[in-house]
């Protein structure tokens, strides 16, 4: 059996190496012809699935793993009985960890405070009810949008899309949808970019075409009075270079690239292919150990202050924006690869629960922003 990987899947060799011939790949240079004899394919988001690609190959499995299935012709699949794995929610905490780390620089960077500020939630899965119930702990007025959840449960705690952009912080959580009833595609537009207010915090770390770039570089060369943070963009990786450089903090599609999120998305894809091969699994992760993972923290400071402090020490979000800015001093041929070339060489990034916060008295409040967060107390 030949399986062809994504070179990016982490422990992709010692997962699935078992089943067969493993080859590792590009996964923008994955093509028809390579498949030809393959059986198995192993994709991350970069990989356009569909019959161009699976045509006349003896591929019966795909498995991708990422959350985000827009990448995968999921009809030509099921036409063909081709079997279909994807790895939902592995990177969830991740994503979530991602969003308060980039409110945190914003907010510390413009002095801006938590009191009496709103969020909006526009897609509430699995990344989005994590961003819930830490937005929650720190009492933040949480205004949720998801239109296919409303119809599902009837709840009244849904508000409108024009509701959640109206909140002091805007951030995308919703699948890419070209077509529907629940179109995401752009989604955030021309027509109602405009409701958000100055000062705003635009977060979007879903998929590019869920904003305009256009129509948001517009707004940000003829009135630049919002935050943004963007993590994902259209054109990937030849995004737009205008866009880049206006960004408040800007990174090449990395929000889920904790370690721990890329793992369980080789784990849960792993699992699925043992059950479709009825294997017993018989691989698991050693994780490196984390140094350093105790911080000590202040009770005399803020909630704020302390979790900037323990974000910085985390993972400090300006680096990543750094990185991807000094492309602009590149050729514009240039761009694309480094651009990929950021994800491929990505350091090591761990998530909040392998951290320790050592602090002398804490309050039920802190405590339960730390339990949300995952952070590990020592008194």
């Amino acid at each position: 059996m030949k399986l062809i990987i994504d070179e990016n899947i982490s422990f992709g060799k010692e997962a699935f190496g078992q089943f067969g011939e493993t080859m590792l790949v590009n996964g923008r240079k994955i093509t028809n012809e390579l498949l030809r004899d393959a059986e198995i394919l192993i994709i991350r988001s970069i990989t356009k699935v569909d019959e161009n690609l699976l045509k006349d190959t003896k591929v019966k499995f795909v498995g991708t793993a990422t959350i985000g299935t827009d990448h995968i012709d999921k009809a030509y699949l099921g036409k063909n009985k081709i079997a279909f794995a994807d790895a939902a929610g592995c990177n969830s905490y991740a994503v979530a960890e991602y969003v308060f780390a980039a409110i945190l620089k914003i907010f510390a960077k413009n002095k801006i405070k938590f009191t009496d500020k709103s969020i909006g939630i526009i897609g509430v899965g699995n990344i989005g009810s994590k961003v819930k119930k830490i937005s929650d702990a720190l009492g933040l007025k949480v205004i949720l949008n998801d239109p296919p959840l409303k119809r599902k449960t009837g709840s009244s705690e849904f508000a409108s899309l024009e509701e959640a952009l109206s909140a002091d912080i805007v951030t995308f959580h919703v699948p890419l949808d070209k077509t529907g009833i629940d179109k995401t595609y752009h989604l955030l537009n021309d027509n109602n970019i405009g409701l958000l207010k100055k000062g705003t915090l635009l977060i979007n770390s879903s998929r590019g075409p869920v904003v305009n770039n256009n129509a948001l570089l517009r707004k940000l060369k003829t009135q630049n009075d919002i935050f943004t943070v963007l993590d994902v963009w259209e054109n990937e990786p030849a995004i737009n270079s205008e866009l880049l450089e206006l960004a408040s903090l800007a990174t090449p599609h990395i929000a889920g690239y904790s370690l721990e999120g890329k793992v369980n998305g080789t784990v849960m894809v792993y699992e699925k292919l043992c059950r479709f091969l009825n294997k017993k699994p018989s691989w698991k992760p050693v994780y490196p150990e984390v140094q350093n993972n105790v911080i000590d923290v202040d009770s005399e400071n803020s909630y704020q202050e302390m979790l900037e402090k323990i974000f910085s020490r985390v993972y400090d979000i300006e680096n990543d924006n750094s990185k991807l800015k000094s492309s602009l001093n590149l050729a514009a041929e240039e761009r694309p690869k480094y651009f990929d070339l950021l994800r491929k060489e990505y350091p090591y990034r761990r998530e909040l629960n392998n951290y320790f916060v050592k602090i002398n008295s804490y309050s039920e409040k802190l405590k339960n922003i730390f339990n949300q967060l995952r952070l590990k107390l020592l008194e």
